[in-house]
């Protein structure tokens, strides 16, 4: 009862996982209406990728968005593609590629499909792979960059370390939390350098310093060249680190941030994982249109709500979790369970330890591993009993009827639901309104 899946069976049900998450990635995304955010970075893109200009939105961050944005707009159009295409690629690509760090990391098909299915209806996954803001890159390029090492660990190939390198430099591009993962997987490559006792000293010292080049100057470079635009306004090379200062102070301090005008108390990363959260998301439609009698239509009816609300049913088994990872990688030995928990530690507590706010949009740069590491406990749960299969879809069908409304809120549909539409408005749009 408790054997493994087959290696065959595992990517036929990610496959049709995939196909899933697409489904539910797009679904009405068409009818959902322009934000805020959907417009400035569509706005920000064109500025970069035609003037070297940063901004209007997060010019504090570093500017593959805009690139990429912009590449999809001159395929696509200025229409949800455009804007909304690369998030949505890489949102639903983020599904089989959990899965397949998770299978490496625990060696466990059972686990990786749990981890794929818990990521796959997350509410906060689904609302910002259906964005145009980067936030869902937090969490597709450095688990690629991971998925890369653990192949080049594996096989000893140095085309998967250049990989990594090269998925590390795209993270680091979209947003520097990437930087966290990086310095995790760099130690770990070193630990198994210096760690091997057949090699001498003096060839320990040319692999690691190998091992550096790929794994450390290839992120910088490519994360340099993102910056080309830029320097074709006339920056020198110079004039780069002062650039880097003042974003760095922005990102650190955010001193050019107002108040939100709704209630946004899960702005704190320590509460993510010990008390329901969410991310709010409130925004005027900008298709806002006036009514036949020409009369504005009403409040209701101009505003959209999207929230990220976190399934209980797994953040708050996050930290638990992560607690008995480090546990048995201390007991067994188990050197990935110890990778996985540093992942999420060296992601995580920073994120604590800051005294600015931090928006819960950032948990996507958090949230694999955590996920990863409820899924292992789960199974190691559903094991100990005679009929674990029953468990494990006990488990798995509750997660999925508590993310069913949780979808609603997170495609924005929530305004259209007679009984949620008050408490949105009574709970988040008070200020709002006025």
């Amino acid at each position: 009862m408790n054997s493994d899946l087959s290696t065959n069976v595992t990517f036929r049900l990610l496959f049709f996982c995939t196909l899933g998450v697409l489904f539910l990635n797009c679904l009405l995304l068409t009818s959902q209406p322009v934000s805020e955010d959907d417009y400035y970075v569509a706005l920000s893109a064109i500025n970069y990728m035609e003037s070297g200009q940063l901004g209007p939105t997060m010019w504090n961050h570093p500017c593959l968005r805009n690139i990429l944005v912009y590449g999809a707009l001159r395929m696509f159009g200025p229409g949800v593609l455009g804007v909304k295409g690369v998030s949505l690629l890489l949102g639903t690509l983020c599904t089989p590629l959990i899965g397949l760090v998770a299978r490496r990391l625990t060696g466990s098909n059972r686990i990786a499909l749990i981890a794929t299915i818990l990521w796959g209806v997350d509410a906060l996954v689904i609302d910002f792979s259906r964005q145009g803001i980067n936030d869902i890159y937090l969490s597709f390029f450095p688990l690629g960059a991971i998925y890369l090492y653990l192949r080049f660990k594996e096989s000893g190939r140095q085309g998967w370390l250049v990989g990594s390198g090269i998925f590390f430099g795209l993270g680091l591009a979209s947003k520097w939390s990437a930087l966290f993962p990086l310095a995790v997987t760099s130690l770990y490559l070193a630990f198994d350098i210096l760690r091997n006792g057949r090699d001498a000293m003096n060839v320990k010292l040319l692999r690691l310093i190998h091992g550096v080049v790929l794994l450390l100057l290839i992120p910088a470079m490519i994360y340099l060249l993102t910056f080309l635009p830029w320097f074709g306004r006339g920056y020198s090379l110079a004039e780069w680190p002062s650039l880097q200062k003042s974003m760095f102070l922005e990102t650190s301090q955010h001193v050019g941030y107002h108040p939100k005008q709704w209630d946004d108390r899960d702005h704190n990363a320590y509460k993510w994982f010990i008390m329901p959260s969410v991310f709010v998301d409130p925004f005027m439609n900008m298709d806002t249109v006036e009514t036949k009698d020409g009369k504005l239509p009403s409040f209701d009816q101009s505003v959209t709500v999207v929230l990220g609300y976190a399934n209980p049913l797994v953040w708050l088994l996050v930290l638990p979790a992560i607690f008995f990872l480090i546990r048995r990688g201390i007991r067994e030995r188990d050197e990935r369970s110890l990778y996985l928990a540093c992942l999420f530690l060296a992601s995580y507590l920073p994120l604590v330890c800051t005294s600015r706010p931090i928006w819960m949009n950032t948990a996507l740069s958090v949230l694999p591993y955590g996920i990863i590491a409820v899924a292992a406990l789960i199974w190691q749960i559903a094991r100990r009993f005679r009929n674990s299969s029953r468990v494990l879809a006990v488990y798995l069908t509750l997660v999925l009827l508590v993310a069913a409304p949780l979808y609603l809120l997170a495609i924005g549909k929530g305004m259209r639901i007679p009984l949620l539409r008050e408490l949105l408005v009574d709970q988040y749009l008070v200020q709002f309104k006025k």
